[in-house]
């Protein structure tokens, strides 16, 4: 079964970084048993909505636990601007 970018997160990209690092939950050590949450999400610091990160949730089939992976890490990146370093 295909799966495709829904709400902006490529399930299949996400799937293949978990496969690919060998991803496993930290609470039953179940390999290949992790599903992808079709929504990002952010993490936000303290009241301020600017400051955080993009993540994706993902579900332990096994044992229904959840741990996020930074978005920026997994998904393709966003049509923006070129990213410049202040001096």
């Amino acid at each position: 079964m295909a799966k495709a970018a829904v709400a902006g997160v490529d399930v299949a990209a996400v799937e293949e970084h978990l496969a690919r690092y060998v991803v496993s939950c930290p609470l039953c050590k179940g390999v290949g048993q992790l599903g992808v949450a079709h929504e990002e999400c952010k993490i936000i610091s303290g009241s301020d909505a600017k400051d955080g990160i993009s993540v994706v949730v993902v579900l332990c089939k096994r044992c229904g636990y959840l741990m996020t992976l930074a978005a920026e890490q997994i998904l393709p990146k966003k049509a923006a601007g070129p990213r410049v370093k202040a001096a």
